[in-house]
């Protein structure tokens, strides 16, 4: 290992059902520290640097980093609990291997700023689980589509359309993506489509209206 290389311990006890989601989780992974080391590339990227993750309370982190505002289990209590059975798994993090543009290197100062880095690395793992379930082998979902679905990652672009001199500004929320066309600088429609947990794709155009 280089001596710029680092490395984390990932481990939890297995004492309640979001642990137990979270141990079957890693075991759907074909790579384990692959699949760690790509969900905090993705955090980073989605939400930028955070400083004492723990210090936030589980609800607004679930709400504010993932989108999510359902019932949050108090995972405060977990190692606490008597178990036998633990999760444990390590990962590398390089910056010049891995995402070489700079974001792995934003992942180390994120986790090296933590107040317990142990306890970050773990709660925010689970919060992931908790917000999205259980994801089999990670790191073969596309980027894009990780960072919208998991993350609830806004992504805005603004790209011509094939009718010339007519843009479209496409944004997109979770399971939400807004394309709102112009011809220059007249808004003309939106076409708004919604995506179910199921997979189905609803869509509905919503025109200006009459002057």
């Amino acid at each position: 290992m280089k001596c710029y290389d680092k490395l984390y311990s990932f481990t939890f006890k297995i004492a309640d059902k979001l642990t137990e989601d979270a141990d079957t989780m890693m075991h759907k992974q074909k790579n384990k520290a692959k699949c760690i080391r790509t969900i905090f590339s993705d955090f980073v990227k989605a939400n930028r640097i955070i400083n004492n993750y723990t210090d936030i309370t589980k609800e607004e982190r679930l709400e504010k980093f993932f989108g999510y505002t359902g019932k949050a289990a108090n995972t405060s209590q977990f190692d606490k609990k008597e178990s036998k059975c633990r999760c444990n798994c390590q990962f590398i993090l390089s910056p010049y291997i891995w995402n070489p543009d700079g974001l792995t290197n934003d992942v180390l100062v994120m986790l090296d700023i933590q107040d317990n880095v142990s306890d970050m690395i773990r709660e925010l793992f689970l919060d992931f689980v908790t917000a999205n379930g259980i994801v089999e082998n990670y790191t073969d979902i596309p980027e894009d589509e990780r960072l919208r679905k998991f993350f609830g990652y806004v992504e805005r672009t603004t790209k011509p359309t094939k009718q010339p001199g007519r843009t479209v500004k496409v944004m997109r929320d979770k399971n939400i993506e807004v394309r709102q066309y112009y011809d220059g600088t007249r808004y003309l429609f939106s076409e708004v489509a919604y995506t179910a947990p199921d997979g189905i794709t609803a869509r509905v155009t919503v025109e200006q209206a009459a002057q």
